[in-house]
């Protein structure tokens, strides 16, 4: 069991000389290959995040010109609900005054026809006064009467115009 506890410079030595020998040969056939390697993945890293950056950017451009667009689609919109509430305020104030306008036109109308029909009225009326007056008298100079008998006289002559 001592000999386990002691070193053995051969073996020890011939273990340095396989390791040295290792390291030659993966550094003649492979070192170069998985630099390489190393390398072209280190690009591809680095590719792959600027093209990110570049994309991360363009986005931004893409959102803040959606962003101006719907900007300026919420102002349009706005601009034309303003414009048809003025628009539709001028045009109730347009039918309100139109509506105004023809009532008191068809109030000037019908106060017109109703002094003309008044007029009429009391043309007619003087007209059948007068009528009657000159009936009356007519009848009264003709029969030379008493108070009586013109009295019934009167009384026949507005039967008469009631008959009329």
């Amino acid at each position: 069991m001592e000999d386990l506890l002691k070193p053995d410079y051969g073996v020890m030595v011939l273990t340095v000389c396989n390791f040295l020998l290792l390291v030659y040969l993966l550094k003649k056939f492979a070192w170069n290959g998985i630099i390489g390697m190393l390398e072209k993945r280190e690009q591809q890293v680095a590719n792959d995040k600027r093209e990110a950056q570049e994309a991360r950017a363009a986005a931004e451009n893409i959102k803040r010109d959606l962003d101006e667009k719907l900007a300026q689609i919420s102002d349009e919109a706005a601009k034309k609900m303003a414009e048809a509430v003025k628009m539709g305020e001028t045009q109730k104030e347009q039918i309100l005054a139109a509506a105004k306008e023809q009532s008191e036109r068809l109030i000037e109308q019908a106060k017109a026809q109703i002094e003309a029909e008044k007029n009429k009225a009391l043309s007619d009326v003087r007209g059948e006064i007068a009528r009657t007056a000159v009936l009356a008298a007519s009848k009264v100079v003709q029969q030379q009467m008493s108070e009586e008998s013109a009295q019934s006289v009167v009384d026949r002559v507005l039967e008469e115009v009631k008959a009329k």
